[in-house]
This record gives C-alpha cells, sequence and structure tokens, in this order.
C-alpha cells in the first residue's frame, strides 16, 4: 500500500483538516473574546504560537494510535481485520463538514453582517475626523525672543523677528501656528514652558535670543516638547544682517524637520516666497510694527510716518504698504482721523497691493473694513469671505467678520466666529476685547467679565479690560459701577476725551450735573468740536433745560455735516426735532430727516433694502409727520415698516432697544397704556442708559407724561438712581 494510501487509511488527512478548521474557529473566537475581555494583544500571537505547534503533534497521534472500542492502542498493536478506521473515518466526516458548516457561516456573518457595522463605525471615525482636523496638525507657538544687545532700544529688533518667524512658520501647510499677540502675551515673563503650552494648546514651542552688534546678528533658538520640557532642536546663528531673511526661512526649515513634517510642493513655494527689502528699510518697519501694536495716539501716529519712510527707500515693500493702510485704519477706529480721510488715504494704497496679490488675506480683510466704512455691507462681506477662504484661521478676519455679522443681525453667526477667533488666538486683547463687548450687549455678563479679567491679566495698563468690565455692567442697569469702570479705564488712556465724554453722560443719569460738568470740561479740552463731546454738551443743556442752547448746537452740528461717530448724526436730529417740537414748530423739526431720508417722504414710498441702523429714525419721522400732518397717511404707513423690522433687530445698546421702539410705535398709534407696558418691561430687562432722554426728553414718548403709569415709572428710576449714585460716590471716594 502506498504512503498516501496508508494516510488516509487512518484518518491522517481528515484529522488534519478538521484540526485546521478547528483551529481556525479559535482563532477567530480569539480576536472576538480578547477585547470584550481586555486581554492584552500578545494572547492572540500566543494562541496562534501553541496552535501551530499542536499540529505536527496531532498528525503524529493520527499516524500511530487509533481509536478503538477498548480505548485508544498502538496502531502496530492492532490486528488489520480488527480495525474500525473506517468507521472512525466516517464519523470523521460528519465532523469535518459539520465544522465546515460552522466555518462558512461564521464567514458569512464577519463579511456581510459585522462588515456593515464595521463601515458605519468607519464613516462616524471619517466624520469625526474631518470635524475635527486640528488633530492631524502639529502646533506651535514662536514666544518672543530675548533681546541679548547691549541697546536695550534693539528690541524691536528681536520683537519683529519673532513676528517675521512666526509668519514664515504658519506658511506649513501641517503646522497649526498660535497668533502673534496671543504668543506675545508671555513676553518677560518666566512661567513654565509647559503651562504656557497648555495655555496656547500646543504641543512645541519655539524661544530664542537676539544679539544685534553692528552689522551682525548672533540668534540663538531651541524647539522645546511642552508635553516633557526636553528640546527637539537647537541652533545659533552667527550672520550679517543682510542674511536675516534666509535665517528666516531655514530656522523654518529646520524647525519642519525637527517635528517630522514633510514640506510639500506648495510650502516649498510659500518659504521661497521671502519679502526682503534693504536691511535699513527692514529695521525702520520692525519699528513702525512695534508702534502699530501698540494702538495708541502717538505710537500710530509715529508708525504712519515710519510705513513712509519705509517707503520712500522701498516702494515696493508691500508689507509697509499694508501696514500703512492698517495704520490709517486703525487712528480712524480711535477718532483721531475721520473715515473718510482714512479712506481717502488708504484705499488706493491697498487696491495695489491687492492688483499684485489677490491673495492677500490681510488685505481683503482690510479691504472689508473700508467697505464697512463706506456703508456698503454686502461689499464687506464679500471681502470677509474672501479673505477667510485664502487664511481660514486668521483670527483678526473671523473676529471682525464676527463683530460684522453681530452688529448686522446676525448675532448667533457672529459669536460663533468670534468664539473661533478665541481659540486661536486666546490672548489676543482685540479678540477678547470684541468678545468681551458681544457678550456684554447680550447680557451674558459672566462671559464678557470672564473675557476682561483676561486683558487685565494680559496687559494690566491697557483699558479695554477696565472698559469692557464697565460695559458690562452697564447693560445690566449697574451705573455706578459703569462709571467706575469708566473712570479706571481713563486713568490708563488719559487722552481718550470719548470715555471722558461718556461719564459726563453716566453721571447725568445718575443725577449729578456737577460731575457731569467736570468730565464734559475734560472732554472739551481734549476733543471740543468732536462729535461725542458734542452729544454729551447736547445732553448736559437738556438737563439744564438750556432749550435755546440745545437747539442751537443741534442745528450748528448738523450744518457742519461732521462725521457720524457712535450715532451721533441720530442723536444731532433727535435733540433739534425735540426743541423745534416743544415750539409746535413740527415741519422745522423734520428739516433734518428730509434731507438725510428723502425716500420717507416721496410718493410712492420706496423703502429701501437695508434699514438696520434708520428704525430709530423712522419712527421718529412717523411721530412727527403726525403731529405736523395729522391727516397723512404716511405715518401708519412708516410705522408698520418699523414695526415689521423691531423683532429682527441686532441687540444694538441693549436687549431693551425693542421694547422702546415698540413704546414708540405705541405712543404715536395712541395705544398710551401699552406704551407704558413696553417701557416698564425695558425697565424690567436693565434699561438704565439714557433713561432721562428717552423718558424724559424724547419727542415722542414725552408725550405720555399726563399718564400715571408713565409718573410712576419716572419715580422708580429716579429711586434707583439716588441708590446707584450713593454707590458711585463710595466707590469713587466721592465726598458729597
Amino acid at each position: 500500500m502506498s504512503f498516501f494510501n496508508e494516510l488516509k487509511r487512518r484518518n491522517v488527512i481528515k484529522v488534519a483538516a478538521a484540526y485546521v478548521i478547528i483551529g481556525w474557529l479559535i482563532m477567530q473566537a480569539g480576536e472576538v473574546l480578547s477585547p470584550a475581555l481586555h486581554l492584552p494583544d500578545w494572547i492572540n500571537s500566543a494562541l496562534a504560537f501553541f496552535l501551530i505547534l499542536g499540529f505536527p503533534l496531532a498528525m503524529f497521534f493520527a499516524w500511530a494510535f487509533e481509536m478503538t472500542p477498548d480505548g485508544l492502542k498502538k496502531e502496530k498493536d492492532i490486528n488489520r481485520s480488527d480495525s474500525i478506521t473506517n468507521v472512525t473515518g466516517r464519523k470523521l466526516d460528519f465532523i469535518v463538514i459539520g465544522l465546515l458548516v460552522m466555518a462558512l457561516g461564521y464567514f458569512a456573518w464577519d463579511k456581510f453582517l459585522a462588515a456593515r457595522g464595521m463601515d458605519e463605525t468607519a464613516t462616524l471615525e471619517t466624520a469625526d475626523q474631518t470635524a475635527t482636523p486640528e488633530d492631524q496638525f502639529q502646533t506651535i507657538a514662536v514666544l518672543p525672543f530675548v533681546n541679548m544687545s547691549e541697546d536695550p532700544n534693539n528690541e524691536y529688533f528681536s520683537d519683529g523677528l519673532t513676528e517675521e518667524l512666526l509668519n514664515t512658520l504658519a506658511k506649513i501647510k501641517e503646522l497649526r501656528v498660535a497668533g502673534r499677540t496671543s504668543s506675545f502675551a508671555f513676553k518677560g515673563k518666566h512661567d513654565d514652558l509647559r503651562i504656557i503650552g497648555q495655555k496656547l494648546n500646543v504641543n512645541t514651542i519655539l524661544e530664542g535670543s537676539v544679539r544685534k552688534a553692528g552689522n551682525r546678528v548672533r540668534i540663538t533658538t531651541q524647539l522645546i516638547n511642552v508635553e516633557d520640557g526636553y528640546h527637539l532642536w537647537s541652533e545659533t546663528y552667527d550672520r550679517e544682517l543682510d542674511d536675516i531673511f534666509a535665517i528666516q526661512e531655514e530656522i523654518a526649515r529646520k524647525v519642519a524637520q525637527a517635528l517630522r513634517i514633510t514640506l510639500l510642493g506648495e510650502d516649498e513655494k510659500r518659504l521661497k516666497e521671502v519679502v526682503s527689502t534693504e536691511i535699513g528699510a527692514y529695521e525702520i518697519y520692525m519699528r513702525a510694527m512695534q508702534g502699530l501694536h501698540e494702538g495708541a495716539y502717538v505710537s500710530l501716529n509715529n508708525s504712519v510716518e515710519q510705513f513712509q519712510q519705509v517707503l520712500a527707500l522701498d516702494p515696493a515693500f508691500t508689507p509697509a504698504k499694508l501696514g500703512l493702510v492698517n495704520a490709517w485704519s486703525e487712528l480712524a477706529n480711535t477718532g483721531a482721523i475721520t473715515r473718510s480721510e482714512a479712506l481717502r488715504q488708504g484705499l488706493p494704497l491697498l487696491e495695489t497691493i491687492l492688483a499684485e496679490q489677490p491673495d492677500n488675506s490681510g488685505a481683503r480683510i482690510q479691504l472689508a473694513l473700508f467697505r464697512a466704512f463706506e456703508e456698503k455691507p454686502e461689499a464687506a462681506e464679500a471681502q470677509f469671505i474672501s479673505a477667510l477662504e485664502a487664511d481660514p484661521r486668521n483670527a483678526r478676519g473671523l473676529q471682525e467678520y464676527g463683530r460684522f455679522l453681530f452688529n448686522n443681525q446676525q448675532v448667533k453667526r457672529g459669536m460663533e466666529l468670534i468664539a473661533a477667533a478665541v481659540e486661536i488666538e486666546p490672548y489676543d486683547i482685540r479678540v477678547l476685547w470684541d468678545h468681551c463687548q458681544t457678550n456684554a450687549v447680550l447680557q451674558n455678563f459672566d462671559d464678557a467679565l470672564t473675557s476682561c479679567d483676561r486683558i487685565r491679566e494680559i496687559a494690566p495698563d491697557s483699558p479695554l479690560g477696565y472698559y469692557g468690565w464697565a460695559l458690562a455692567h452697564m447693560h445690566t442697569g449697574d451705573m455706578a459701577r459703569t462709571a467706575k469702570g469708566y473712570a479706571d479705564a481713563i486713568l490708563r488712556d488719559p487722552d481718550d476725551y470719548e470715555m471722558q465724554a461718556a461719564m459726563c453722560g453716566f453721571w447725568i443719569n445718575l443725577g449729578d450735573v456737577e460731575q457731569a460738568e467736570l468730565w464734559q470740561q475734560r472732554a472739551d479740552a481734549i476733543g471740543a468740536g468732536q462729535p461725542v463731546p458734542i452729544m454729551t454738551r447736547l445732553a448736559l443743556y437738556k438737563y439744564r433745560e438750556q432749550h435755546d442752547l440745545a437747539r442751537g448746537l443741534a442745528k450748528q452740528s448738523l450744518d457742519r455735516k461732521i462725521e457720524n461717530r457712535h450715532g451721533s448724526n441720530a442723536i444731532f436730529r433727535w435733540v433739534w426735532a425735540y426743541e423745534s417740537a416743544r415750539a409746535d414748530e413740527f415741519q422745522a423739526a423734520l428739516m433734518p430727516y428730509r434731507e438725510a431720508f428723502p425716500w420717507a417722504f416721496e410718493t410712492p414710498l420706496r423703502v429701501p433694502g437695508d434699514l438696520n441702523d434708520e428704525i430709530f429714525d423712522v419712527i421718529q419721522i412717523a411721530g412727527l409727520l403726525k403731529l405736523a400732518e395729522p391727516m397723512s397717511d404716511r405715518p401708519t404707513q412708516l410705522l408698520e415698516i418699523a414695526e415689521n423690522h423691531v423683532d429682527r433687530l441686532p441687540p444694538g445698546w441693549g436687549a431693551w432697544m425693542p421694547e422702546m421702539m415698540q413704546a414708540s410705535i405705541a405712543t404715536i398709534r395712541g395705544e398710551r397704556q401699552t406704551a407704558i407696558n413696553w417701557l416698564n418691561s425695558a425697565f424690567q430687562k436693565n434699561w438704565r442708559v439714557r433713561w432721562r432722554q428717552s423718558l424724559l426728553e424724547d419727542p415722542i414718548i414725552s408725550r405720555l407724561a399726563d399718564e400715571p403709569g408713565y409718573q410712576e415709572l419716572v419715580a422708580r428710576f429716579e429711586t434707583d438712581m439716588e441708590r446707584q449714585r450713593a454707590v458711585a460716590y463710595e466707590l469713587m471716594g466721592i465726598t458729597k
């Protein structure tokens, strides 16, 4: 008999088949049970090892032994005529068939049912990865390099180099770089780098020092792992200053190499796009950027001069062009120059930049702000979107676009973008400032104060942390702490005449005309003739019932056509209207409205698409027309337009604004009790700001003066202001 036939007779082949199938099923069971029983990964490897070792043993026993009715016996001791291997073989056939059925059943379940669940899980995991792509990136913060030069005035150079390195690293696609202002919040501090890394939400930190002497510079850099504090890479560069731009690119490449980031073709292209200039112009540029970041009146004007010096040396240096435009824009925001002046000087230069670099996200953001200056909201939004498409993590773009949306009724989306900016730049004062303001307006008191506290932690000498603290209290009706916050802010920025004028307004609210006059004089000493001090001077005239002075100043301000600031033109029209209406000169009261809003008087009535900022004026026109032309149906039409917009109002200056407008609408319609109910609702929602002007001096609301409910509300305000006045005196150390 051949060897193969003998293997068949002794059932060795059938035992081998059964062993293989059983072994495979055991391995499948191991894969399922190991995770469920929390067994270590090596268990399945050990199981496979022993099954493989067992195979030759099973073959040996199948060859050498036979199962008989009397038990297991050696094959050589069994007479061939007494062998029952054929019976055992049939049993093994059934066992093998049964095992094959089990194996095929498991295979079908694993292939078609379990796989579907795995696909669903994989889909969910993919969705999660798509939702949180940041996990795929390395993260880094560049801390301000220490100035080791003998001349401490060289700090501008070390700060400028830090900023340029930060911008260069940001060109690497797989690297997420903490923003400049967040990194610079830790300048001069000696916190544990691991703590700084946690605060900035990064896993690596680049720090170093700069020693500048003559035309030589020594730059020492080190890359640190935040988790354990160990150095990943360090190097020292001794170079001529003319090589500074090449050093920046070289450091960026070494950082990428240390972090095991493969530079893609687009990364290589961006890194090679180093914007350079001659070293003298570059040093002036760095000084100019330092002043731009400080953002004070004096430093901004110095920056303008320095950027202009750079461009005189190198007219093609784009960063200086953009810096100059940004400086003009910031001066307009502070009130130092008008918006029209910033547009006149900055817009042509900005368009030149975008003609050369259409994807420059910084220029796109500034153009969006200029379009907002021009009151072109659709054009502004288009530029914001374009900028963020080019640079989705631009914190300034997210912040400015978020505030733009917030101011244009898209409150939820605006808040989301501002929150995203805070996530990227958790220590950027400007980002935190907008986060504070928007939450204050929505009366999210704790969130507003959290941002203000962080501003004060980062920059204790900045007025913004105290100003924001005041706003948070103002929107909750606490005028005493509002005044205290403004006073603390003014101590840190004594040249800001707009805040001093605002203090005059707060003391008028609180009913202390002596304190109001003191602050008004301070504001006039610096900003006489500017819109905000004029507004508060008008409020003082009205409080003292100096009606002729109020009417004359309002008319003079309207005739000057000075630039609108913080709603100043609406206030000038409103004061003129009130004083004219007092003398029953209703047509005269309407004159500035006819000039500003001709559409409201034309037939047929054609309503502009965007009335967000004009609803207050529309209501005033309707009320005055009702008095001037009682038989006209135009007031009814205008009230319907206004009412349709009130429910969609942005937060404005407080959650009470819709109530105030509804009260005016109800008064014009003759629904006096409804109007009083709306006013009471506004009081309950913490309306306290400018309550005297709105309740006692408004040409519409003041016509409710003979209503008992109106008189009761005035008494409630007076009582509350008397209480708050005493608190303000105590907080500010004023003796009365």
